[in-house]
């Protein structure tokens, strides 16, 4: 194989593990498949979630009792990671990619939906363990459905 046709190949194999641990994140916190989660990210890990989580470094262990927490109060959710714009230098990358989020709590009544639209920017490094989400921001368009539904959810913080 010729080196123009190897890095092609690199490049394709790192997209598709970098789309890999992105879609992962989504499916991890819907499926509530916290192993799943925590395989996506370094330790420590950013989150910039300035709508819900705020804005900080912590250990993954802290994410993963807060997102247990949080979606643990919801019945259901639906987090769409579309779209995935990757850019890749070395063992660092970027993915920004569209963001919906549907949360779901059925005691909520005749409106037990509220949605969030917007986009995600993760910052990745390449680990010997395979790519890892080291930042993760999320930034909302807007949102829509019962504002009570991520109320209930944000009671798990006290």
């Amino acid at each position: 194989m010729d080196k123009e046709l190897a890095e092609t190949v690199r490049w394709l194999a790192d997209r598709a593990a970098i789309t890999d641990v992105i879609t992962g994140f989504a499916v991890g916190l819907d499926t509530r498949d916290w192993d799943l989660v925590r395989s996506c990210f370094t330790d420590p890990v950013e989150v910039d979630y300035p709508d819900s989580a705020g804005v900080m470094t912590t250990s993954l262990d802290d994410v993963l009792v807060s997102s247990k927490g949080f979606f643990g109060r919801l019945d259901a959710t639906q987090h769409i990671s579309a779209n995935h714009q990757i850019t890749i230098d070395g063992d660092t990358a970027r993915c920004v990619s569209t963001l919906t989020a549907q949360h779901f709590l059925a005691s909520a009544g005749d409106q037990p939906v509220q949605r969030q639209i917007g986009y995600y920017v993760n910052l990745l490094v390449r680990s010997d363990d395979g790519w890892r989400i080291r930042r993760t921001e999320q930034h909302q368009g807007w949102t829509e459905g019962n504002a009570a539904v991520m109320a209930h959810a944000a009671e798990a913080f006290g």
